[in-house]
């Protein structure tokens, strides 16, 4: 093939537009994200319908059993009707009723299963927002990944034809061509790539959003990190303090002390009131009352249970225990993580990117005027590439270092954008 003709073979096969395959819609930011998984999400629903499940046993917990009501009529003639012509005519009202302080401890025991619900129900919103703000993050991380794959793309045809111009005039080689050609297809290989991760970010997030995932989602792209004011002693105020897994595990404590307290005080006998009205004919009409005691007679049976609870109450104090322990390891990690990558999006927002940037820049001047050969330009093309698609990972990062640290505090951190 001649030399003008492998140019204008390859100029044209360079300018063929990519196709952009992004579904369009109505932009939704972060916080209209997160307000939408608040109210739609599946999971979410299912913890708050247990949480009121489980606080409508409280006053169930509080009350006796129902009374019985006995009617009685005895000494009817056989020939008679029972229910007029019977001799003696009883109604008799029963109420059982467990010592007071079973009763007591019964409504306590319920009230800290109330407040371990409630605080698994914050638990789970927590995960849910921060799992939502985390496929945000990679979804914005992919778009973006996808622009500068795009502007780079539209770098290597420019240059390709500048290369191809120098190549026809016979200033530089076939090789500086082949070589353009071999980094735009490597680009078109990477957006490919990055393609498929935009899809399962989106699909992820509409999931969460109890969406399809094949919906339409677009996003707010342009994203301006807030950095942490709070110190680290701060935050681990605010997690132990606000945490919803500290605050189940505590009410699990709870819970525990009331349930041997519960099993201590079945050893006391259970109560039964009784009263009875009779009608007697040709005799003598009677009110009664009675009392009744239900003798705790099986000792061991309680003591068991006693043991049981007591296991049970010792369990849920070492859990506790633990979980304090791996909590302030969790809240400096996720900390330092967090302060880390914003302190790179800074780096490189303010240094490496302007650098990399007017590198390019030069790189490009100097081979148009023939200072320079085709690897210090491709070189500075990919280094451009690199470090931005390495900022836009440190800031999706910072995301979600920043959605983890806010599940663990139990708090929003930043002042997020209202919806």
């Amino acid at each position: 093939m001649g030399r003008s003709k492998f140019v204008r073979v390859l100029v044209i096969a360079m300018a063929f537009p990519v196709v952009n395959a992004r579904s369009e819609g109505p932009a939704l930011s972060l916080s209209q994200a997160v307000a939408v998984a608040q109210r739609e999400n599946p999971e979410i629903r299912a913890a708050q319908k247990n949480r009121e499940a489980v606080k409508a046993r409280v006053s169930q917990a509080f009350t006796p059993d129902k009374p019985r009501l006995d009617v009685e009529r005895m000494y009817a003639p056989r020939s008679g009707d029972l229910l007029t012509n019977a001799g003696e005519k009883n109604v008799a009202i029963t109420q059982e009723l467990p010592f007071p302080t079973t009763l007591y401890w019964k409504g306590r025991l319920s009230r800290r299963e109330a407040d371990m619900a409630e605080a698994s129900y914050r638990a789970k919103e927590l995960e849910v927002l921060s799992r939502v703000k985390s496929a945000y993050a990679a979804l914005y991380l992919s778009r973006r990944a996808i622009d500068t794959l795009e502007e780079n793309t539209g770098f290597m045809r420019q240059f390709a034809k500048v290369a191809g111009s120098k190549y026809a005039s016979g200033k530089s080689s076939q090789g500086d061509v082949l070589k353009a050609q071999v980094e735009l297809s490597k680009m078109l290989n990477m957006r490919v790539t990055v393609e498929q991760e935009e899809e399962t970010s989106r699909a992820l997030l509409n999931a969460l959003l109890n969406r399809p995932p094949e919906s339409p989602l677009a996003i707010v792209e342009d994203i301006d990190p807030k950095p942490l004011d709070l110190k680290l002693e701060e935050l681990r105020n605010l997690s132990a303090d606000h945490r919803p897994e500290l605050q189940e595990a505590a009410a699990a404590v709870e819970r525990g002390r009331a349930a041997v307290a519960l099993g201590r005080s079945d050893y006391l006998p259970d109560l039964m009131l009784q009263y009875r009205q009779r009608d007697v004919m040709n005799g003598v009409d009677s009110r009664d009352a009675v009392v009744g005691f239900s003798l705790p007679l099986w000792f061991w049976k309680q003591g068991a249970a006693v043991r049981e609870a007591k296991a049970e109450r010792d369990m849920a104090e070492a859990e506790f225990k633990a979980l304090q322990n791996m909590n302030g390891y969790d809240v400096k990690s996720l900390y330092v993580k967090a302060q880390t990558d914003y302190r790179l999006i800074e780096l490189y927002r303010t240094g490496v990117l302007p650098q990399a940037e007017e590198a390019l820049r030069v790189s490009r001047a100097a081979y148009e005027s023939d200072k320079t050969d085709f690897l210090d330009l491709l070189d500075s093309v990919r280094s451009l590439r690199d470090f931005r698609l390495e900022h836009y990972q440190h800031i999706a990062d910072y995301l979600q270092s920043l959605a983890e640290l806010e599940r663990v505090a139990g708090t929003p951190l930043l002042q997020e954008e209202k919806p």
